[in-house]
């Protein structure tokens, strides 16, 4: 009696190009395998901005798409979050400074964005001071409503978010930097 050959698993497995969003135009992000594409949605890709770019400046910045749609063996993915890299926001706080953390939602038309900004100031500062300086953080969002989640996001990435959060809170108090932290579609 012949034995029975087995197929391997690899072999039934079709190969996926994974697809950026539009405002990030539409750049290649990679392949991945699967068995049957509906088994594609909703698995992450991660991908430094540095990688999607080019700009070796912003090798900190982690992004994070999520499969929607497959279409003739491309895999399209939706914007899901970035995350700045946690040594690197350390080495922006130096000692004789305060940090001041602000977490918020803004709300986009129909999208909702979960924000976290870091503030680090050349001094110690007064707690009446970090107040201001978060209402100061709150009312330029809230100014960004009107905006479109993908200039929002591009906004955060690039840096025009924090320039504008920066010049709108430095008379405030003596700022040193302003970062986004994280920013995550809800």
């Amino acid at each position: 009696m012949a034995k029975k050959k087995k197929v391997g698993s690899w072999k039934n497995k079709s190969t996926y190009e994974i697809i950026a969003p539009e405002n990030f135009d539409s750049v290649s992000l990679g392949t991945t395998v699967a068995s049957n594409p509906d088994l594609l949605k909703g698995r992450s890709v991660d991908i430094s901005l540095k990688n999607l770019t080019g700009d070796r400046g912003k090798q900190y910045l982690k992004l994070v798409f999520g499969i929607d749609k497959i279409e003739h063996g491309k895999a399209y993915t939706r914007f899901r979050r970035f995350k700045v890299n946690p040594s690197y926001l350390k080495s922006r706080v130096r000692k004789g400074g305060s940090k001041i953390s602000y977490t918020g939602v803004v709300g986009m038309g129909g999208d909702k964005v979960k924000i976290d900004i870091m503030t680090v100031t050349n001094g110690h500062i007064q707690s009446s001071q970090k107040r201001d300086v978060i209402v100061g953080i709150s009312s330029i969002l809230e100014s960004h409503m009107k905006d479109t989640l993908n200039e929002f996001i591009q906004m955060a990435l690039f840096g025009k978010l924090g320039t504008e959060i920066y010049h709108g809170i430095k008379n405030i108090c003596p700022m040193k930097r302003v970062e986004i932290e994280q920013l995550e579609v809800i």
